[in-house]
């Protein structure tokens, strides 16, 4: 038995217990129980069964017991923790993961600057936070002297304990810390709320405290509009695989394509600049970026994205993970401060072109890096060669000196983009951790693509009305995030339905690939207004790809009926009766749009099609020599084949059928479907088929 097959036992032992399918789940916990090292028939397991059983006895006598269903919960709570304790057994006893080697030993001393690592592994491994154990990690978290970058770190070590190890106590504890809104506390308070909210939501609803935390939050003025921000930051982070590849594919080939003209200008730079050095800027930049606008495009939605929050230094910073600066658990959470003794005890033989002091006080207050990667940066500048530090410290002290002084602007102006600057930098700690750490495989995942919030306990906390849900909602449907965006729109549309949120819901199925979702959405929009041209176009694209082109040539003609001119709706009315065989209605359609678009090759092929299978053969050799001139197919080649069939240039045909093998994928297996499919009805030419198909296997053995 590995850990794997114990977190599968246990996550159906927990999910027949939510379930309420209580005997299986006992069953499952015994299993638990026998796997680390306990006999199934304990203590524990037997009590709860045995109240079970007697529960069941009282119901099915016909016992009126109003307490019933608290017993039931006391029950699930029960086997909950049991699962738990028992799985937990096992991975201490059989693994030695970082999380679980070994016992949680408490540290002597309070948190400081000297213990925090102690402290952060004894409570990440701690299981429940319960007598003297949670009585002092509460006077540490609430005392004011204790150093804000300790709290921080053991609100950390307790959202990381919560999701290995479900404790009641634990999230009381994390709203208490939300509660204090003590600066860098608070967020990362809120973000472990929420973590531990989406892990365990199914969960978390059994116990009582959970309804006097929620109730709590949902009279906190303040917490809408930061759960608001939490939640699109991680979004944000749950797109950085995305962004990434798009900075991989798109930006950094395009600047490598441009690099040798780059440093053409700045050849030219060096050699024309003045004792100035830095300070000027050749006014030839401005030309050539002028010559390359998409580069100067692309780099400005980096920027964008930059300021907006997105994660764009994931890709940079992921190799500089492996300094032994790392190789401790609690590093990785560690908020970024200048007195840190792993900054401090970095020095510079060169400090005179690059002060360290002075470049981890301006990085302290950067915003747009996280902690983690911060670190990387200082511990890789102090590996650097002497020529490169050079340069950096000519580069970067003046642009430290530009984001003290913005830091000190946002700070008087109490602005509140420094708090949530603190809530996106804490998650993509998070972010980093769990996907570049090796202790990731102990956790569950929480960046998961299909995270939908609207689902959780939480949501429903922060957001009390159709027009506070709107902003996350459009957030999502713009990022493309359509699961999510369909969960807040579906809940929108309960309180406030409307033609656009229903438009909106059916595109998001649409996007999401259920097809019969969108249809019925959109179908819904149109009774609150039935000519709206885009709506009515997919309305008959939705019929189309469901089958059934009679309804959708209804709605394509409703849409002709607003925009007579309209070359796609004309090109998809003609597929509609292509599909109907009514091949003159499709090729009226077809002549029309290549009328009036000369230059649109793809009705080539269905007026090929439509003439060939209304008996035009003159016709359909005509446009099948325009077909075969730009970027034919295979099936344009099998199609000129079944043209010259039906005026009995075999020879021609057979010429086309070999060159349609010509094209990767294309088997004998397609070209005899091709021939089911348009010759099924006639006897002869089915005698015709085979042997055809078999002087091209002969053909092509000999052309081997």
């Amino acid at each position: 038995m590995n850990k794997f097959e114990i977190f599968t036992i246990h996550a159906q032992a927990v999910s027949h217990i939510l379930n309420q399918k209580i005997y299986n789940a006992i069953a499952l916990v015994k299993q638990l129980a026998e796997h680390s090292g306990l006999s199934p028939q304990n203590s524990d397991i037997d009590m709860t069964e045995q109240t079970y059983r007697l529960m069941l006895g009282y119901t099915l006598q016909g016992a009126n017991d109003p307490n019933r269903n608290a017993i039931l919960r006391q029950l699930q709570i029960s086997l909950l923790m049991m699962a738990d304790s028992y799985k937990n057994r096992f991975l201490k006893k059989y693994t030695s993961t970082p999380v679980f080697a070994g016992k949680a030993v408490i540290p002597e001393d309070k948190p400081s600057k000297n213990n925090l690592n102690e402290w952060f592994s004894f409570l990440v491994a701690n299981e429940k936070a319960e007598g003297d154990t949670f009585t002092l990690i509460e006077s540490i978290l609430l005392d004011e002297k204790t150093p804000w970058y300790a709290k921080s770190l053991v609100v950390t070590a307790l959202t990381l304990s919560l999701l290995l190890f479900f404790d009641i106590a634990k999230v009381k504890l994390l709203y208490k810390c939300y509660l204090a809104n003590q600066e860098q506390i608070w967020q990362r308070a809120l973000v472990g709320l929420f973590l531990v909210f989406y892990v365990y939501n199914n969960r978390i609803g059994l116990y009582s405290e959970t309804a006097e935390i929620l109730s709590g939050l949902k009279r906190d003025p303040k917490f809408t509009e930061r759960y608001e921000t939490m939640i699109i930051q991680f979004i944000r982070s749950i797109n950085t695989e995305k962004l990434t590849q798009k900075i991989n594919q798109e930006i950094i080939p395009e600047v490598t394509k441009l690099m040798p003209g780059i440093r053409d200008k700045m050849k030219a730079d060096s050699r024309s600049s003045d004792d100035k050095g830095f300070e000027d800027k050749n006014p030839d930049w401005s030309d050539y970026f002028k010559e390359n606008p998409g580069l100067l495009d692309k780099l400005a939605d980096i920027s964008k994205l930059q300021l907006e929050g997105s994660d764009v230094f994931l890709n940079s910073f992921a190799m500089l993970k492996s300094f032994e600066f790392f190789n401790t658990l609690s590093n990785w959470f560690v908020p970024f401060y200048r007195q840190n003794s792993s900054i401090a005890g970095l020095s510079s033989k060169y400090d005179s072109e690059f002060k360290m002091k002075t470049f981890a006080t301006g990085l302290e207050r950067a915003p747009f890096m996280c902690n983690s990667d911060k670190y990387s940066f200082c511990l890789s500048i102090s590996s650097m060669p002497e020529e490169q530090i050079k340069i950096m410290g000519k580069y970067f002290l003046s642009e430290v000196e530009q984001m003290n002084e913005i830091s000190d602007e946002d700070a008087l102006l109490h602005k509140p983009e420094i708090s949530y600057k603190i809530i996106t930098q804490y998650i993509q700690d998070l972010y980093r951790f769990f996907k570049l750490n090796k202790a990731k495989e102990d956790f569950p995942e929480v960046f998961e693509k299909e995270f939908n919030p609207s689902t959780t306990l939480l949501y429903d906390a922060a957001f009390h009305n159709a027009g506070e849900m709107r902003k996350i909602g459009e957030f999502f449907f713009v990022n493309e995030n359509y699961t999510q965006a369909y969960g807040i729109f579906e809940k929108i549309s309960l309180e406030d339905p409307n033609f656009k949120i229903f438009q909106k819901m059916g595109y998001a199925a649409q996007k999401n690939g259920d097809i019969q979702l969108a249809l019925d959405n959109y179908l819904h929009a149109q009774l609150f207004n039935d000519s709206q041209l885009w709506n009515l176009k997919k309305i008959g694209w939705c019929y189309r790809r469901l089958k059934n082109p009679a309804k959708a040539l209804e709605y394509y003609q409703k849409a002709e009926a607003l925009d007579a001119d309209n070359l796609s709706i004309a090109t998809a009315i003609g597929r509609c009766h292509l599909e109907l065989d009514n091949y003159q209605d499709a090729l009226k359609y077809y002549f029309k749009v290549e009328y009036l678009d000369p230059k649109n090759t793809k009705v080539l092929r269905p007026i090929c099609w439509c003439c060939y299978m209304s008996g035009k053969t003159e016709q359909a050799e005509k446009y099948l020599s325009k077909l075969l001139a730009v970027n034919p197919e295979a099936e344009d080649y099998v199609l000129a084949g079944n043209i010259m069939r039906s005026s009995r240039q075999l020879s021609k045909a057979v010429d086309y059928y070999i060159k349609a093998f010509g094209f990767e994928g294309f088997t004998m297996a397609n070209l005899e479907d091709s021939f089911a499919a348009d010759c099924a009805a006639d006897p002869k030419t089915k005698e015709e088929n085979c042997l055809i198909t078999d002087y091209i296997n002969y053909q092509l053995a000999e052309n081997k």
